[in-house]
């Protein structure tokens, strides 16, 4: 468009993500009505992350984190060069806010145990947030589940990144069952399946193998694990924490689960050098001793308050319990000497770690999960074909029906698809193994055979803008993006309505996020016309973007029509004044006719 500011900018996606893929086209639609020209770059895994750490996009696809992380983790990883709002907060926020100022808050209000103070201060950061048009908030995110319907008894994940399988049984048919697996992309490689790190490792074989203290439950209730009950009071500057662990309990090597084997995970994680890793991660941060009373008593400490510690020692990773068996040396094993961290797997931005520590890595994925590592089959490149995981016939919950569980990896959504009709694959679960239309196809066309569950909204997927690039360090032109493109009808087109539509960062369901922030970043050609495309009101319309309303197309055209009728008020009083001092007044005496 000629009247247009124009802009090319660079579109970054995943080329193994199915949703990143369908709504390409649309938003590069979108944004070529109002003059932006849209390169689109489908990267790799690596490709991918190195553009989110080294800034080399405008617009990113992604998604927060979801629940239980959102949106103290997931906020407080800004602050961590390790994902892109890092990036993205690099640039010049609009005054006041500074990047500086957003980051202690973020920090400040998790060590707050006050209720009200807390619930107050999350408002006032998400607001700031909101403000800056960093990011744009697309739809929220339901996790998918197709199954078989000789299984029963699944139960959607309250947490993201998991795949609660253990709780099935098998109504019919061989005790074995195989799943396409996916948190965002089809299925690779389960990595070594290290508690203890992040990617490669895969976090639903992480969360098959490994348990930590406490769990995440529905609605955000922390219930017990492996602690059978805990307490936390206050304890100088900080907080105590006491667990009562559970006895009789042991790794799927016969390797008793105890406090000393809880110490010695503790103790690699948190070595001085290796928490480095874990800059997001409050209760690494918070943590200042760990250590037993007995044998089935462990005690944490903090360095100050800390409202989320039980939430945080929910996650699937990096405070998980590996056996110590499986340790270099076992309970000898040293943390500067012989760490339980994987050689290479820090990331590229923490490759410097491994100057003062020994990475040896665990010499198997041993845990005290529902299921126990098998073996695998892998290809030359490195991927797996298959994963075997047999169920823990010893373990101290619910067994799982499902004796023998094989990932498989399938190279397209289509092979997925055929592979389920043809009832070689049980379960295609999570985001990645099925589009969404495919997803909805099973669910009203296949009923008869599959069983189709989604979670509740776990995440919200979003665009990323990168402030520091041209067109995009300008918020107007921010804006211009946000209000240009049609969430709704690319949603009903391309998700089968399966997805809706959202206008802030995180989930409202999501702890403090329930709040109703303005303006909204809701779709309005209009207003992004007149935001990217120059006329005579765009300098009042950008004004308007800077407060707290949100104005609409009908809100546009009534500012319009009041300013015309206000000229021609104007006009006609002028013209009254003029006629009368000519002694010629616009409403003279009528002349009469019967003269």
């Amino acid at each position: 468009m000629s009247n247009c500011n124009a802009a090319e900018i660079d579109f970054i996606l995943r080329d193994d993500d199915p949703e990143m893929e369908v709504v390409e086209d649309d938003i590069r639609k979108n944004l070529e009505a109002i003059g932006i020209s849209v390169n689109t770059r489908f990267l790799n895994a690596t490709e991918y992350r190195d553009a989110e750490l080294n800034g080399n996009y405008h617009l990113l696809f992604t998604r927060t984190w979801g629940a239980p992380y959102d949106p103290h983790s997931y906020m407080a990883s800004w602050s961590v060069p390790a994902h892109v709002e890092y990036t993205a907060l690099s640039s010049e926020l609009e005054a006041p806010l500074t990047r500086e100022d957003l980051l202690a808050r973020i920090e400040s209000v998790q060590t707050e145990l006050d209720e009200s103070k807390i619930k107050s201060e999350w408002r006032s950061i998400l607001e700031d947030v909101h403000k800056q048009a960093l990011f744009l908030p697309l739809w929220g995110t339901r996790i998918p589940y197709v199954i078989n319907r000789r299984l029963i008894g699944f139960t959607p994940a309250s947490q993201a990144f998991s795949i609660p399988v253990h709780t099935m049984q098998v109504a019919s048919g061989a005790t074995s069952a195989t799943i396409s697996p996916g948190v965002g992309s089809l299925f690779k490689s389960t990595g070594p399946i290290n508690p203890h790190q992040y990617s490669p490792n895969a976090l639903w074989a992480q969360d098959w193998i490994y348990e930590g203290l406490v769990s995440y439950g529905q609605d955000g209730v922390i219930e017990p694990a492996l602690a059978r009950t805990w307490s936390v009071e206050p304890h100088g500057e900080g907080q105590r924490a006491t667990f009562q662990l559970r006895e009789g309990v042991t790794f799927h090597d016969g390797t008793a689960f105890n406090c000393s084997a809880c110490v010695l995970n503790f103790d690699h994680v948190l070595s001085d050098t290796v928490k480095a890793r874990h800059q997001w991660f409050g209760a690494g941060k918070y943590l200042k001793s760990w250590k037993c009373n007995d044998e089935y008593e462990l005690v944490l400490e903090t360095t100050t308050n800390f409202y989320p510690l039980l939430q945080e020692l929910t996650y699937i990773r990096p405070l998980r319990f590996a056996s110590p068996s499986a340790f270099a040396f076992g309970h000898d094993s040293d943390p500067d000497e012989h760490n339980s961290c994987e050689p290479g797997d820090f990331g590229s931005k923490w490759d410097y770690l491994e100057e003062s520590v020994n990475c040896m890595g665990l010499t198997a994925p041993i845990g005290t999960g529902p299921f126990k590592y098998q073996s695998r089959t892998s290809s030359e490149d490195g991927s797996d074909d298959s994963v075997v995981f047999e169920h823990n016939d010893q373990y101290w919950g619910q067994k799982p029906g499902i004796e023998t569980l094989t990932a498989v990896r399938y190279d397209t959504t289509e092979d997925v698809e055929a592979a389920l009709k043809a009832g070689t694959l049980d379960m295609a679960m999570g985001i990645g193994p099925l589009t969404a239309k495919q997803v909805q196809d099973l669910k009203f066309r296949h009923s008869d055979q599959f069983d189709v569950r989604h979670s509740d909204v776990i995440q919200h997927s979003l665009l990323v803008f990168n402030g520091k690039k041209a067109s995009m360090d300008n918020i107007s032109t921010r804006r211009a993006v946000i209000h240009a493109i049609d969430k709704a009808t690319f949603l009903e087109g391309e998700f089968a309505g399966l997805e809706q539509p959202v206008t802030q960062l995180l989930p409202q369901s999501a702890p403090y996020c329930n709040v109703d922030l303005s303006p909204k970043l809701s779709f309005d050609l209009e207003k992004a016309k007149l935001l990217n495309c120059p006329t005579e009101l765009s300098s009042s319309i950008r004004a308007t973007e800077g407060g707290s309303s949100d104005l609409g197309s009908n809100a546009i055209a009534g500012i319009v029509i009041a300013a015309v009728a206000g000229v021609a008020l104007i006009a006609m009083l002028a013209r009254m004044i003029q006629g009368e001092r000519q002694g010629k007044p616009l409403f003279s005496p009528a002349k009469s006719e019967m003269n």
